[in-house]
């Protein structure tokens, strides 16, 4: 059971795409940042408003290189390519000033079975809010989501996101997800200090056993602070409360299990640097050896840590 969530998520074709080096060191969530590239995945509305060139994952060998191009006017146009993907057959974007659709298709043919696979997202703005939303399919597996973003003036907080997933493996592996968070962005002088709280919920079954978790609260804390004109520190830090689990024996999120989702009531954090010369930037994330062994990182003996990576972007 512990490896159906990874198998169902694996099925999700459009949503990991667009992820890139910024995002990661802000918490990974591109949900709390409105105007970064990123939120193409989940608000496909936001094709519409950029234009770029983008090479994400540089030097990762193991998930390869991302390239992305969208450009246009009246009409947006755009398409993605992964150095270590040679499944994908299409991966298009197209918008049209108010809507946005992501298309992807892919065929995995391995001598003995093919299967094809295809996604489609699709994003657009209300009166009520951002609205993304998506389906995909891979043989007998399937996949639905749906992501909600608008203004809340709640306490502390002035703005809001939720997000709905369910999937199926095509066997008896299934899982459902859903997360809700209030958020505010603080203006710190120099620096964006972004403060999030919100709850998640998650359930799956692989047909003989279930379980069900809950965080309350989901605490995000992220700042974004500008060293020079042309160099940004990052970092972030989260915390899970895993307020209630629930099982039939196979542990997989509760507090005194490290296997599961939410790794019990646990805090994780992370760094970054972002570097814009105007229309060309270099962000990338960082692991803690460029703190704990700083010469060897900086002089390359090193490497940036686990979680490192970058992000070449050029906007036109």
């Amino acid at each position: 059971m512990k490896n159906v969530k990874v198998i169902l998520i694996s099925v999700v074709l459009c949503a990991a795409v667009f992820a890139n080096s910024r995002i990661d060191a802000l918490g990974g969530d591109a949900g709390f940042w409105a105007g970064d590239r990123a939120n193409i995945a989940i608000f496909p509305a936001t094709i519409n408003d950029h234009d770029f060139v983008e090479l994400d994952n540089v030097g990762d060998d193991t998930d390869g290189v991302n390239a992305t191009i969208l450009w246009g006017d009246a009409t947006t146009w755009g398409f993605n390519f992964n150095g270590n993907d040679e499944h994908t057959w299409m991966n298009i974007m197209w918008g049209n000033g108010d809507v946005g659709l992501n298309v992807v298709y892919k065929s995995d043919d391995n001598g003995a079975t093919e299967t094809d696979g295809f996604g489609v997202s699709y994003g657009q703005n209300f009166d009520w809010g951002e609205l993304g939303c998506g389906f995909t399919s891979n043989g007998d597996a399937s996949g639905y989501w749906a992501n909600w973003r608008d203004d809340m003036d709640v306490w502390v907080f002035d703005s809001a996101k939720a997000s709905f997933s369910s999937n199926d493996d095509g066997s008896d592996g299934t899982d459902m997800s859903l997360s809700f968070d209030m958020f505010t962005h603080l203006d710190a002088g120099g620096a964006d200090v972004l403060f999030g709280l919100g709850f998640d919920y998650w359930t799956q079954s692989d047909g003989t056993n279930d379980e069900t978790s809950m965080t309350l609260p989901t605490a995000t804390l992220a700042v974004e602070a500008g060293l020079t004109d042309w160099a940004t520190l990052r970092a972030w830090a989260t915390h899970a409360y895993d307020f209630s689990c629930t099982n039939d024996g196979v542990a997989l999120g509760c507090a005194d299990d490290t296997t599961g989702p939410n790794d019990g009531n646990d805090t994780t954090y992370g760094f970054g640097l972002g570097f814009d010369w105007g229309a060309a930037t270099l962000d990338m994330s960082i692991g803690e050896s460029l703190f704990t062994e700083p010469v060897g990182t900086m002089n390359g003996w090193d490497t940036l840590g686990a979680e490192g990576e970058v992000t070449l972007s050029y906007s036109f």
